[in-house]
């Protein structure tokens, strides 16, 4: 073939997505024109769309050598480097687009993108807003932007960002679920309803369907509309069985804990060697618990004082987990037999990965919040023998209710929180667990109310603050100003945590006691366990 008809040919497989029949012809094609910038362009675009990411580095790392001043190139590199998780390059590369071209659209959204990802929200605002005044007429800048500040609780640029979009897209559907979310946000509930209630989302958005039903039960409840917001709730839930990335078991992970229990449940005790010199970096401190319990308003709180960081919902126990399994061939029985070397080497790989999240200082406390790590208390116990666990407690219903209200991403233990009945078994089963672990594993624990973080802060959180052996500093009292300092907040509470404390939450279950009545005797145990 000819180089013309081999060109020809490409570009319709790429009509096609036939990229693989795009590639064959254009290897070919570089055969005959060997320093051809369009060809190796077209190669790389070609492998991205694959997902062959490093071909694709290779074609577009050539192409640059043969046109040094192509924008759109460097954008891709810094697109696949983002992909492959190296930062450096990913930044150089995008500066590289924009010294070429500022103007250069693509490059500016994808670098403001990527900032937002890495949780660098100076600077995701900062491009992605020079991407929305290049191509004003672009919907996706403003959708980042909307995202950007809606999770970092900027409720007044969050409005300015919608008053800009609705300028130039008066009746696009997401602009109007935009609005229908502000007006959430701005405590006009019924007027939320009735915007969200009509916008017509593409059926295949799926996650933001999920969220749109959400809010309309949401909504519903916070006007006292009990019924239509149970019913809107579990409109919501079904939607989030239908994600793509759902391909949770609920089954499996209510299993995995039932085999701890079953196991757990035959040891009278496990030997537990404390170590003299305790030294904070090793030996973290873990703020566990149910879900929404009110880890995510510990968290605020604790990340206030200027002697507490706190890693919030990082895989990092999850890391150590995988190695204790391969080190134990999956059985628990071999728990005890990890040997003192083994231990340290647990240790190093945990210190490891929590420095991919936070730098480590002398002096400091390190707080890793994530609240199901209470199922893997065996093992942290095995390689943290002096570790500290803070225990979140909320009223078992209260906690039920709020993990049925959420939007959660999807998981195997997240699946269970899409029925009442569900979440109240998995509350049930993970509370068993946890005393068993008590009763045979020597753990240094605090546990911590919910409730009595509301009625009386000062003297809940000073003695949280004793058993963490630091004093209590006065700007705790502000601590939601913590939530006002950019940053990404991960949880579903990210909108509550910048407002002072508010007792609404209590006894919230009562609005829905008809739904309980099937799981009764569940709570009827675990409210005299925790005294409820």
């Amino acid at each position: 073939m000819e180089l013309k008809d081999l060109i020809n040919f490409s570009n319709k497989a790429f009509q096609e997505n036939n990229f693989q029949k795009a590639i064959e012809l254009l290897k070919k094609a570089t055969v005959l024109k060997p320093n051809s910038y369009e060809i190796y362009h077209r190669l790389g675009l070609a492998s991205s769309a694959l997902g062959s990411f490093k071909e694709a580095i290779n074609y577009f790392e050539k192409s640059v050598l043969i046109n040094p001043n192509s924008s759109s190139s460097f954008c891709n590199l810094g697109n696949l480097y983002a992909e492959i998780g190296n930062k450096d390059l990913a930044l150089k590369n995008y500066f590289i687009a924009l010294e070429i071209d500022p103007k250069n659209f693509k490059a500016n959204y994808n670098l403001g993108s990527y900032y937002f990802k890495i949780d660098d929200l100076d600077n995701a605002e900062k491009y992605l807003n020079v991407a929305v005044s290049i191509t004003p007429n672009h919907i996706y800048p403003y959708n980042s932007l909307f995202l950007l500040y809606d999770r970092s609780n900027n409720y007044k640029k969050l409005g300015e960002i919608l008053k800009k979009a609705k300028k130039f897209f008066p009746e696009n559907s997401l602009v109007k679920f935009f609005e229908g979310i502000v007006q959430y946000r701005n405590k006009n509930f019924k007027n939320a309803i009735d915007i969200l209630i009509n916008v017509n989302l593409d059926k295949q958005d799926i996650s933001r369907n999920m969220l749109k039903t959400n809010y309309i039960a949401k909504s519903y409840d916070q006007l006292g509309l009990y019924k239509e917001a149970y019913k809107f709730f579990e409109i919501s839930n079904k939607i989030s069985e239908e994600l793509p990335e759902n391909g949770s078991d609920k089954k499996k992970f209510m299993d995995s804990i039932l085999q701890r229990i079953n196991f757990f449940s035959n040891s009278t005790s496990i030997s537990n060697r404390k170590q003299s010199n305790q030294n904070h970096n090793l030996d973290p401190v873990f703020l566990i618990g149910f879900p929404r319990s009110g880890t995510t308003l510990l968290d605020t709180i604790l990340r206030t004082h200027n002697l507490i960081e706190v890693i919030e919902e990082k895989p990092i126990v999850d890391k150590l987990l995988k190695e204790i399994e391969r080190n134990t061939g999956n059985s628990f029985s071999n728990l005890e037999e990890i040997d003192e070397l083994e231990v340290q080497k647990l240790k190093n790989l945990y210190n490891s990965e929590r420095q991919k999240y936070t730098k480590l200082e002398d002096g400091k406390i390190y707080v890793d919040k994530f609240p199901l790590n209470i199922v893997y208390l065996a093992e942290i116990n095995k390689i943290f023998p002096n570790a500290k666990y803070i225990l979140a407690l909320r009223n078992p219903r209260d906690s039920v209710l709020s993990c049925f209200m959420q939007s959660f991403t999807p998981n195997d233990a997240m699946s269970n929180m899409l029925s009442i009945d569900d979440a109240s078994n998995l509350y049930d089963r993970t509370m068993h667990l946890f005393k068993l672990y008590e009763k045979i594993l020597n753990l240094n624990i605090h546990q911590i109310k919910y409730e009595d973080v509301i009625n009386n802060f000062e003297r809940t959180i000073k003695g949280l603050l004793k058993f963490l052996e630091i004093e209590w500093t006065d700007n705790l009292n502000e601590f939601y100003k913590t939530a006002e300092n950019k940053r990404i907040i991960s949880t579903p509470s990210y909108d509550q945590v910048n407002k002072p404390l508010y007792n609404q939450s209590i006894d919230r279950w009562k609005n829905y006691k008809e739904k309980f009545i099937d799981t009764s005797k569940i709570f009827e145990r675990w409210n005299k366990e925790f005294n409820y």
